[in-house]
């Protein structure tokens, strides 16, 4: 079969490109045709990554489908190949109905379709996708489309670097639905201290983004501590001394209350930790080892994303028998590296925040695996309390002009649990608090660098519409001045770790009151029109800030011709949602 990859991956969804043709057409366009679409799905194969690094599988279809007894051939060998989702990408002028719908309608009808091609006057390429994309439109159905730029001449012409992009943007959103389809996450107990925001969407998650959910009590897990079974002893000797001698080397502090107490400067400062005790070492190990019992839990569910409630019944009901806090390892899952090197990211949320998680577990898959930071929305420092923490520190704010958090204020972002180690420069572990966390542990603890970039947000959903929503913009990560930074850590939980994010477009006072719950979160290498692009296939409505454009040149997709048919986004949306 014409994979575009070496060889078909089994474990890997496949992406199926097509182009459709008139029969009509001289020998020479139908050659040049036919090395677009080629072009495509190798730009499709080299530019797309599931979370684990593998590239999808690309399907070419080897033939010009140009009626409909090619689109039915066309069809059969595409459904062999197991693709689900598919790239029509004309040159030429085409019969919708005898090309593209013939073969699009033997696959069902929540397979994603987009269309992509050149704005070319010569091979009137844009006719045909108005058309196709139109009719689609008029049967209800979805299909994204793509009119770029590439020369009208040649053999072998190639999109310009800006269509590229939106290719690959539009890519991404067709991957990541068909990737998400059919995996399951593990939701370990309830919702952590009764936080509704927090429950299970079960039925939804299934409707809209074709994922299961294993809920799991975490009696087994807590047993298999006590019984020091379900993990290897030899493996988590070797992650014990990768997490002592090389991660937090020398940055391992078990007197935190005495640090708190006595506003001891550790994130901008050189302060060394005590030795470690025995009795450290064992609740250490206890939360490392958690890890490894979760992490070959959730492989043998083939789980793409965990949750677990930590709080209260796990880590700090009295009435029980408190066990080490599962922040380290949260930590570890979100992360990039452990003791075996460099890893894939595995979402997983704290508190078993599961709309959290799912907004983890998208941003993972659109962005090609980069991990997201799980945040409390803590605290929210606009221009004027800014100016007078620095007033009352002493810190001359001068020399920062006009910096965009003295101008539009910043989040302290602060967890302690799920905080990826890729957002820190200098990580820390610090003991857990005995009053808070009697059954102790450690946790993560950093100051984020300043540049990170990306989408910080949060996806919630209402019994109202039955629908997912998404409330998010672009933000930064900021530095302060060193006495503001830590007067801002001192403020919330010190040792937990905290990114002060600016919003690029909002300021901190609307972001305020925006959040549709008290976690948040961010990634990096995730466009925005990629999300939206992927909030269509799933039907996720998308929050308008208020002030903000509702559209930006090279930033947003522009609106799909079902939603210009059916009174915009969010009616059509609805309307759409009914049929699922």
């Amino acid at each position: 079969m014409p994979f575009v990859n070496d060889r078909k991956d089994p474990g890997a969804p496949t992406l199926g490109v097509f182009v459709p043709c008139d029969p009509r057409i001289d020998e020479e366009s139908r050659r040049r045709a036919f090395n677009i679409g080629r072009l495509t799905a190798r730009l499709l194969a080299d530019g797309l990554r599931l979370p684990d690094g593998r590239p999808p599988n690309v399907f070419f279809a080897p033939s010009l489908v140009d009626g409909e007894r090619t689109a039915d051939a066309a069809a059969r060998e595409m459904l062999e190949a197991g693709v689900r989702g598919i790239f029509i990408v004309p040159d030429t002028w085409f019969f919708p109905g005898r090309t593209a719908m013939a073969l699009t309608a033997h696959f069902p009808p929540s397979t994603p379709l987009a269309c992509v091609g050149g704005n070319n006057a010569a091979k009137p390429g844009v006719v045909g996708i108005d058309a196709l994309v139109g009719a689609y439109a008029q049967t209800g159905r979805l299909c994204p489309m793509v009119i770029g730029s590439m020369p009208e001449s040649g053999l072998e012409p190639a999109f310009d670097d800006c269509t590229r992009e939106e290719i690959i943007d539009l890519g991404y959103a067709v991957l990541a639905a068909a990737a998400l389809r059919g995996r399951r996450f593990l939701s370990v107990d309830t919702d952590s201290m009764q936080m509704e925001t927090a429950l299970n969407p079960v039925h939804a998650a299934r409707r809209f983004f074709g994922l299961e959910s294993t809920r799991e009590s975490m009696k087994l897990f807590a047993d298999m501590i006590r019984k020091k079974g379900g993990y290897n002893p030899e493996e988590l000797k070797a992650l014990r001394h990768w997490a002592v001698e090389v991660k937090f080397k020398d940055r391992i502090f078990t007197n935190t209350e005495e640090l708190v107490a006595g506003r001891a400067d550790v994130y901008t400062g050189r302060i060394l930790p005590p030795p470690l005790a025995e009795a450290d070492l064992a609740k250490l190990d206890e939360g490392l080892a958690l890890y490894l019992i979760l992490r070959d839990a959730m492989r043998d569910l083939n789980a793409a994303a965990g949750g677990w409630t930590n709080q209260l019944a796990w880590g700090s009901d009295r009435r029980g028998l408190p066990l080490s806090t599962a922040d380290i390892a949260e930590s570890l899952f979100n992360s990039s590296e452990d003791h075996t090197g460099r890893k894939a990211v595995i979402p997983f949320a704290t508190e078993n925040d599961v709309p959290g998680l799912l907004t983890m577990l998208l941003y993972c898959h659109l962005s090609g695996g980069r991990p997201t930071l799980f945040m409390d929305f803590r605290k929210v420092y606009e221009p004027w309390e800014i100016r007078e923490a620095a007033a009352a520190l002493g810190v001359d704010l001068s020399s920062y002009g006009s910096e965009p958090w003295l101008e539009r204020g910043f989040i302290d972002g602060n967890n302690s649990g799920s905080a990826s180690l890729d957002f820190a420069e200098k990580c820390f572990l610090f003991k857990a608090v005995d009053y808070y966390f009697p059954g102790l542990g450690f946790s993560v603890g950093f100051l984020s660098p300043p540049g990170i970039r990306g989408l910080a947000g949060r996806l919630a959903y209402s019994d109202l519409s039955g629908l997912f929503t998404m409330v998010q913009d672009e933000a930064e990560s900021v530095a302060l001045p060193d006495a503001l930074a830590e007067r801002v850590c001192r403020a919330s939980d010190y040792t937990w770790p905290h990114t002060f994010l600016t919003y690029d477009r909002l300021p901190a006072g609307r972001v305020k009151v925006g959040m549709p719950a008290n976690h948040f979160h961010m990634t990096t290498g995730l466009p925005r029109r990629r999300w939206q692009h992927f909030s269509d296939y799933t039907l996720v409505l998308n929050y308008a800030w208020e002030g903000l454009p509702e559209f930006e040149e090279g930033s947003d997709r522009p609106q799909p011709m079902l939603w210009r048919l059916n009174g915009g986004e969010t009616a059509a949306k609805m309307l759409l949602a009914g049929r699922r």
